[in-house]
């Protein structure tokens, strides 16, 4: 049976990763076997840590491709029930789509997190190509910080 794709986008400081953060915490709760992976170019506060703006953090896997990550994990079912990736404007589309929708074939879930669009509205083609194929799509909204009003 396929594993599900759940695609958590929305602006900087919207809470993408605080959300993230919030399903892993529930799967460790829960006891399943899990993956966290960001990549190697979001360096902002740790290179293997993913991080909250308000610094809750959780151990993750920074990849610098796919071909990095494959090599250092083996996603079958009996091994991993959940892969959780952070940051995924900043993976290369292609390569994220044809391996993200090998591991969901295996009957891995999948949950990521990233930016839907650049600060100029343009959106960002990852995660676009990520929430046509996802089962569940949440998208959290900023506030600004001058008026209180969504961002």
């Amino acid at each position: 049976m396929r594993g599900t794709l759940e695609t958590i986008v929305g602006a900087m400081f919207a809470g993408k990763t605080s959300e993230l953060l919030k399903r892993i915490l529930w799967a460790e709760h829960q006891g399943k076997r899990i993956v966290v992976i960001k990549s190697k170019v979001d360096n902002r506060y740790s290179e293997e840590l993913i991080s909250t703006h308000n610094d809750l953090t959780h151990d993750c896997f920074p990849m610098i491709g796919w071909q990095d990550v494959k090599s250092s994990f083996n996603f079958e079912k009996e091994s991993y029930d959940t892969l959780f990736l952070d940051e995924i404007q900043f993976m290369e589309p292609q390569e994220t789509i044809k391996n993200i929708e090998e591991i969901l074939q295996k009957g891995i879930d999948v949950v990521c997190a990233g930016l839907d669009q650049d600060s100029r509205g343009k959106p960002w083609e990852t995660p676009s190509l990520l929430l046509g194929l996802a089962d569940k799509i949440t998208k959290i909204y900023g506030f600004c910080n001058v008026c209180g009003k969504e961002a």
